[in-house]
C-alpha cells in the first residue's frame, strides 16, 4: 500500500511561526524587542497554530483513496519506508524547507517530493533545483484529481486549475492533525477548529496581498448546507462547538452569508464562530444575523489611518466615522473586534504611524494587531521593490520587520515603531479596563 508523508516543518523561534496565515504565504509574529512585545510573542506562541487548509484536505482525500498518510513538523519521521513526501511550502520557513528538500533527496533519492502551497506556485525555482515537484495552484485539486503519482519527474511543475466545486472537497482530517484542540485563540479558551466558507478575493489591495496569488480574484462559494454540515459534524464528533472562519473576506456575498447563518439557525447548533471581514461589507441587518447565529468576534483590516498613505497603497476603506460607528456597534452587541493596522507602507514616516496608533487607541478595540508593510515575491508590487531588498533570507519576510529600502524609516525605526505601537495600545488604563469587562 503507497505511504505518504505530509510534511509541515518550521524554524525553531521564539514566536509564533504560521504558515496558514497571510494567504498561506504565512508569519511569524515577532512583535518587537522589549520586555512586553516579548510577552506578547510568548502568549501568542501558546495560541491555536493549525496548519494550512489544504493541508487538512490533502490529508482527507488521500486517506479516502486509501493510501496510509502520516502528518508531521519534522523530518525525523522521513524513511524509506513512504512512497512519497508532500512538502507544505511557506516564505517564513523557505530557508528551512529548502535545507530538508536537499536532505531527502541526498538521503532518499528514491522518494518523490511534491512541494505545495501559494508561495511555491509563485516562487519555484529553488525547489525545482532541488529536484522538488511543484503544484502550482490549489493543490488539494491535484490529489482529488491524480491516482498515479509516479507520473510525474522531479524538478517539474503541475499546473492546477481551479475548476472543481469546492463542495467536492471533503472536510478536512482535523482530529488527525491538531494536537491540541484545547489551546485558546484570541477571543476564548474553547476547543475551536478553522473552516472555510470562501475562496477568492476581488479587493483592490492584490497589489501587495497574496491571497489572490492562489486562490484567485473571483469569489466562489461553498453551499450553506455543505458548510454547516461541516460545523455540526464537528459538533457532534469532536465536541467542538468554536470555530474561524479562514476566508479572506468572509460575507463578502451577503445573500450567501445570510443563507449560512439561516441555516445555523434552523438546526439550533448552538456554536460560537470568528470571522475576518471588511467593515464596508457589514450592516447593522447583517450584523444582527451573524450575531444570532453565533458571533462572537471580528478581525478587520484598519491599516492605516492617513488616506494619502492608503491611496498610495491601493487600499480603499470606509470613512473613520463610518469604522468608528460599525465598530460601536458591533461592541454593542457583545462582539469583539480585532482590529488590524500596518505600519512601514511606503509613504509612511514616525509621524503618520503614530496618527495610527493614535487612532487605534481611539478605537479602543478588544485586540490591535501592528504589523509591517511587506512586498511578497509574487504579487504585483514586488517587481517595483526588488532592487530595494535589503534581506538575503525570505524567512526574514515575517511581516514584523523592514526588508526593503524605506525612503523614510530604517529597520531599527521600524522596529523601535512597532514596539512603541503593542506598549501604548495594550499598556493602557482604558484597554486594561475593558479587557476586565470582556472577562476573556
Amino acid at each position: 500500500m503507497c505511504k505518504i508523508l505530509i510534511l509541515d516543518p518550521k524554524p525553531n523561534r521564539q514566536y509564533r511561526i504560521s504558515k496558514d496565515t497571510s494567504g498561506g504565504y504565512g508569519t511569524a509574529n515577532d512583535f518587537g524587542d522589549t520586555f512586553f512585545t516579548k510577552i506578547l510573542k510568548n502568549r501568542l506562541k501558546k495560541i491555536h497554530d493549525w496548519p494550512p487548509m489544504y493541508v487538512g484536505y490533502i490529508f482527507s482525500i488521500l486517506q479516502k483513496k486509501g493510501y496510509t498518510v502520516n502528518y508531521s513538523t519534522t523530518e525525523n519521521l522521513i524513511s524509506n519506508n513512504y512512497d512519497f513526501v508532500i512538502l507544505v511550502s511557506s516564505i517564513v520557513c523557505f530557508e528551512t524547507e529548502i535545507n530538508i528538500l536537499k536532505n531527502i533527496k541526498k538521503k532518499y533519492n528514491n522518494i518523490k517530493v511534491f512541494v505545495i502551497g501559494p508561495f511555491a506556485t509563485n516562487n519555484k525555482e529553488k525547489y525545482l533545483l532541488n529536484n522538488g515537484i511543484v503544484i502550482s495552484g490549489e493543490p488539494e485539486f491535484f490529489f482529488l484529481k491524480e491516482n498515479n503519482f509516479n507520473n510525474y519527474n522531479d524538478g517539474t511543475v503541475i499546473e492546477i486549475k481551479n475548476d472543481i466545486s469546492l463542495d467536492e472537497l471533503p472536510f478536512p482530517s482535523w482530529n488527525k492533525i491538531i494536537q491540541n484542540l484545547k489551546a485558546s485563540t484570541l477571543f476564548g479558551d474553547q476547543k475551536t477548529l478553522p473552516i472555510l466558507a470562501t475562496r477568492g478575493c476581488p479587493y483592490s489591495c492584490f497589489k501587495y496581498c497574496v491571497y489572490p496569488l492562489q486562490q484567485g480574484r473571483q469569489v466562489r462559494h461553498r453551499s450553506s448546507k455543505n458548510i454547516v454540515d461541516e460545523l455540526e459534524y464537528w459538533k457532534n464528533k469532536l465536541n467542538v462547538n468554536s470555530f474561524i472562519f479562514r476566508d479572506p473576506v468572509f460575507s463578502i456575498n451577503k445573500k450567501h452569508t445570510l443563507e449560512v447563518c439561516e441555516e445555523i439557525i434552523n438546526r439550533n447548533l448552538k456554536i460560537q464562530f470568528i470571522i475576518e471581514t471588511h467593515l464596508r461589507i457589514l450592516d447593522e441587518n447583517l450584523i444582527e444575523n451573524l450575531k444570532k447565529a453565533g458571533l462572537i468576534g471580528v478581525k478587520v483590516g484598519i491599516e492605516s489611518s492617513n488616506l494619502e498613505v492608503l491611496k498610495d497603497a491601493n487600499r480603499y476603506t470606509v470613512t473613520k466615522d463610518t469604522q468608528i460607528e460599525k465598530v460601536k456597534f458591533l461592541e454593542r452587541n457583545n462582539i469583539k473586534v480585532s482590529a488590524m493596522y500596518i505600519i512601514g507602507y511606503p509613504e509612511d514616516t514616525e509621524k503618520t504611524i503614530m496618527e495610527t496608533l493614535k487612532y487605534s487607541i481611539k478605537l479602543n478595540t478588544a485586540f490591535a494587531q501592528f504589523a509591517v508593510w511587506t512586498p511578497y515575491p509574487g504579487t504585483p508590487v514586488f517587481k517595483e521593490y526588488e532592487e530595494k531588498i535589503i534581506t538575503n533570507k525570505f524567512e526574514d519576510f515575517t511581516q514584523y520587520q523592514l526588508v526593503f529600502k524605506h525612503k523614510n524609516l530604517s529597520p531599527k525605526d521600524v522596529r523601535k515603531l512597532l514596539s512603541k505601537c503593542y506598549e501604548k495600545y495594550y499598556l493602557r488604563y482604558n484597554w486594561i479596563i475593558k479587557k476586565i469587562l470582556l472577562k476573556d
